[in-house]
Order: structure tokens, then C-alpha cells, then sequence
């Protein structure tokens, strides 16, 4: 009987030792062997997330990625001259920057490719004069805004008595040029159904083809407007006190980075309170 329970306690003991693996040459079990797979990419998860916000990793790699259409005086302009990128938000990017501690590469992009490029992380941030709105933020985060403005119609100055309000462009007969994938164009196409529109590729073309005559009519945002107005004396920035819309110019990151999206907005803050913002204003607006 003694042997018995013996040769009992013993093989209970050597399948216990074989289930988990431990005697040498014992054949892991299904359980054993899916339990290292899962501790194994749990490292790999561990590993491949190197740092806790994109925050972290920017610092960490000595550079910021400014995604900026180039083409949205006076927010963001690549100058042909220098190859530069100049304007009120490339200032505020390399402010940015400054307080990183970290340098400043510009991506180039466009307002039709600007949402897709910032969640395909060609650049870690969107700046240039973006509009804030609910159908961008479900897609991404944008910040606080910095600056209001709304939308108005940039003419010339021979037709200032004639364009004096949106019944007076949504007719047939006026001819609007407007840039693609923008604000500029929703609101195009939303108010200014009965005008004849036409496409231009480049922002920056429409302004002088406006002058020219090619068109009647730029609809943009008044702070564009009245920049245009100031640098040629043919055009003129009607309605800027009473805009078609409201809104305010933000930033865009991916969604989802709270610690990223907190820093930027105290960033804001600070620029706003240490009057930073409005030595911009002067230099730009």
C-alpha cells in the first residue's frame, strides 16, 4: 500500500513538472508555449513605444516637423526668392521650436493633402493659417485658436460699390476663382451655388487674376483680404468688419496625445500673455 501511494505522488509530481516545462527535454505544452508568445510581444510593445508622447520624442530627436501649405499670405509663403518660409505662423512655429530647444524643418504640403499628410506623420504638426473646425477635429486635435477672422470677399476696387453683400456675388454672372481642399472652397461651394467658379491650383494666383479681371471675386478669409488690399492698390478687402462667418485660426496634431496637445496649449497661453501674439501682429498683420 505504502509503495503504492509512493508511485502515486510521484507521478502526479513528474506531470506537474512536465505541464509547466521545467524538467529538461520536456515538451512545452499549447498553454506554456502561447503564454512566452505573449510575454514576448508585450516587450516588443514595450520597446516599440520608445516614448510616452510625441512631445518626448520631438525633444528627444532635436527637431520639430512643421507641415505648412506655403501658399497663405499673410500665415505662411514660401518666398521663390530665399526658398524660405516666412510669414505670422512660421514665426510662431519657430518660437516653437525655440522653447523645445530643438530646430525647425518645414514640410511642404497642401490644403487638399493637409489632413491626410498629418495622419500619414509626414510632419508632427499643421500650421499656416488653418481653420478651426468640428469636421477637422474629428480627424485630428486642433488647438486653441489664436486669432479670429472670417470670410470675405477680396474685389476690385472699381466693383467696391458693387459686391456689398453675398446675394450680390451669388449670381451667374460673377466669376469666382478659388484655391482647392480649403475652407475657402466649402464655403464656395456652400453659399455660392448660382456663381460661375472656377478652380485655381495655386491660392496665390487668384489675388492678381482678380486684379486682372480674369475674375470678379476671391473669397478668403478677411485677414488675406486686406493683405492683398495693402499690396495692390487695384484690389480692395469689402465686408472685413461684418464677415460671412467667425472663426479662429488653431494648430493640428494627431488625436490622442494629451500630453503633447496640454503642452501646446499652455504654449499659447504664454505666447498670448507675454504679449508675443500681438508683437506678431505688427510685424505681419
Amino acid at each position: 500500500m505504502k509503495n503504492w501511494k509512493k508511485l502515486l505522488l510521484t507521478s502526479s509530481v513528474v506531470a506537474s513538472l512536465l505541464v509547466s516545462g521545467s524538467i529538461v527535454g520536456a515538451a512545452p505544452t499549447q498553454n506554456s508555449s502561447a503564454q512566452a508568445t505573449n510575454v514576448a510581444a508585450a516587450e516588443q510593445l514595450k520597446k516599440d513605444k520608445k516614448y510616452e508622447s510625441r512631445l518626448d520624442e520631438i525633444i528627444a530627436r532635436g527637431y520639430i516637423r512643421v507641415g505648412t501649405p506655403g501658399d497663405y499670405k499673410p500665415f505662411t509663403y514660401l518666398n521663390p526668392k530665399t526658398k524660405q518660409y516666412e510669414g505670422y505662423d512660421i514665426d510662431v512655429m519657430k518660437e516653437l521650436a525655440k522653447d523645445l530647444g530643438v530646430e525647425v524643418r518645414f514640410v511642404e504640403t497642401s490644403w487638399s493633402n493637409l489632413m491626410n499628410d498629418l495622419l500619414a506623420d509626414k510632419f508632427d504638426i499643421a500650421a499656416g493659417g488653418v481653420s478651426r473646425n468640428t469636421d477637422r477635429q474629428k480627424k485630428a486635435y486642433m488647438t486653441e485658436g489664436y486669432i479670429g477672422f472670417g470670410k470675405s470677399p477680396l474685389i476690385r476696387k472699381a466693383d467696391k460699390d458693387k459686391y456689398k453683400s453675398l446675394e450680390d456675388i451669388n449670381k451667374k454672372e460673377v466669376r469666382i476663382g478659388v484655391n482647392p481642399g480649403g475652407t475657402n472652397q466649402i464655403f464656395v461651394n456652400t453659399y455660392l451655388k448660382n456663381a460661375t467658379v472656377t478652380v485655381v491650383p495655386n491660392n496665390l494666383d487668384v489675388p492678381g487674376l482678380v486684379a486682372n479681371g480674369t475674375y470678379d471675386v476671391m473669397i478668403t478669409d478677411n485677414i488675406e483680404a486686406i493683405t492683398y488690399a495693402k499690396a495692390d492698390d487695384r484690389l480692395y478687402a469689402a465686408l472685413t468688419d461684418n464677415t460671412f462667418t467667425k472663426s479662429e485660426k488653431a494648430y493640428m496634431i494627431q488625436r490622442g496625445d494629451f500630453i503633447f496637445a496640454s503642452y501646446l496649449d499652455v504654449f499659447l497661453d504664454e505666447m498670448r500673455l507675454q504679449g508675443k501674439f500681438d508683437e506678431l501682429a505688427k510685424k505681419w498683420l
